[in-house]
């Protein structure tokens, strides 16, 4: 894989949201610009793309309010999340619905091409990302 390449991933943070970017666009982007994986906390939004060693965080933007990811982890309201945002993209209304299933945290990793969303106690739930 390509070396993480800091000065792209930040033109993606900005584009994606300003161009309203698909997840897949938004997934091969990153994985283009040599991102290995990436973790989002999900009450915090703090988000960390790793690649080649290095690690580059993604502050939250300033109107972010943290959550409260309900302690109770539910795979089925997860799934319905997602699609929910695929008919319908909102990363801010994706993340309040994502707590509100129990997620805690979700870890993307480009060679699997997969999304592991897990709850307070490890719970999880993986969706594979579709090709762009």
């Amino acid at each position: 894989m390509a070396r993480l390449n800091r000065k792209r991933v930040r033109e993606i943070f900005t584009m994606s949201k300003q161009e309203k970017w698909a997840y897949p666009k938004i997934f091969e982007a990153l994985k283009d610009a040599g991102v290995e994986y990436y973790e989002t906390d999900v009450a915090t939004h703090d988000i960390v793309y790793h690649g080649s060693g290095d690690a580059l965080p993604e502050p939250p933007p300033p109107e972010f309010t943290p959550l409260n990811p309900s302690v109770t982890f539910d795979a089925r309201e997860v799934k319905l999340a997602i699609e929910r945002n695929k008919a319908r993209p909102d990363y801010m209304v994706f993340l309040e619905d994502i707590a509100r299933a129990g997620v805690a945290r979700y870890r993307v990793d480009m060679s699997a091409r997969d999304v592991r969303y897990f709850g307070a106690a490890d719970q999880a739930y993986v969706e594979r990302v579709p090709p762009f």
